[in-house]
């Protein structure tokens, strides 16, 4: 049986999150043991269509992931609710869509259009965020699905006003706070001090996960680890062929045979033989 995401993140110092975006990912994910895995717009964005992160990825896009993603991976996902998709009756639809489809838990943010084509986000008021929050609590079936507030507003508001919010979506009844941008120490401490839900990060560059846990995050999401080493990966192999004509030179990297028992060849064959469907 799945364990919840309260679960896991009580029994992690913190809980590093994964992102996944494919089958690979997924079962890669369940292979290494981790406890969570996480899908994002930003993976689902670049390996499907090939567009940066700035609002194209629909919920059905993000749902779709859910659905055949979180079976392979086996463990509670946080999934990227983006703005909700619309105003709070759009986020409480949103909310429903995501739980059905096997979401754990999903975080709603606080920005209006424009994230990461500006360094000066436009933020929501706090009201309209609370309202956002509030018909997400409200939508979803069980208490064990995760209502995360997002706020993009340290790096628009300063690190003071964005703990205010964060604390505002606390008490509005948010299951965890999720602070995207940087925080003085203060604010850190502050942040820490006065929550009682857990604190989400996620990574930042030169931070390891233990440097997050001593600023005050009970989870890091590495949202763009497997996409973008994956497409680290496939460069050089087709850098290698394109160069040489051939894939000898990283043939050991291209074993057919170990990525199919990777895949389950093995059980497949068992499963045959018990059907009489192979010798």
């Amino acid at each position: 049986m799945v364990r919840t995401l309260q679960d896991v993140i009580a029994s992690n110092s913190p809980l590093i999150v994964p992102s996944i975006y494919d089958g690979i990912s997924a079962l890669l994910v369940r292979e290494l043991e981790f406890d969570a895995a996480y899908i994002g717009s930003y993976a689902t964005g670049a390996t499907k269509y090939a567009v940066p992160d700035i609002g194209y990825i629909g919920l059905e896009d993000m749902a779709d992931q859910v659905r055949r993603l979180a079976p392979i991976a086996g463990v509670p996902v946080i999934v990227d609710g983006e703005g909700g998709w619309g105003n709070p009756l759009h986020v409480a639809r949103s909310i429903r869509v995501l739980e059905r489809a096997g979401a754990a838990a999903t975080h709603i943010e606080d920005h209006e259009f424009g994230k990461h084509l500006s360094r000066n986000s436009r933020i929501l008021p706090v009201g309209q965020t609370v309202d956002k929050l509030k018909a997400a609590l409200d939508a979803r079936e069980s208490e064990s699905f995760m209502i995360i507030a997002r706020s993009d507003s340290p790096g628009t508001e300063g690190p003071t006003a964005a703990v205010d919010r964060l604390l505002a979506y606390q008490e509005a009844g948010a299951d965890g706070l999720f602070v995207a941008g940087f925080l003085d120490e203060d604010s850190h401490r502050r942040l820490r001090a006065e929550s009682t839900v857990p604190i989400f990060q996620p990574d930042f560059p030169q931070h390891s996960a233990a440097d997050h846990a001593a600023q005050s995050a009970d989870v890091v999401i590495y949202y763009g680890v497997t996409h973008i080493a994956a497409k680290a990966g496939m460069k050089n192999a087709l850098e290698t062929l394109k160069r040489e004509s051939s894939t000898i030179a990283i043939e050991r990297e291209l074993s057919v045979g170990g990525f199919d028992e990777f895949l389950g060849i093995e059980d497949a064959r068992v499963r045959a033989r018990a059907y009489d469907l192979i010798d």
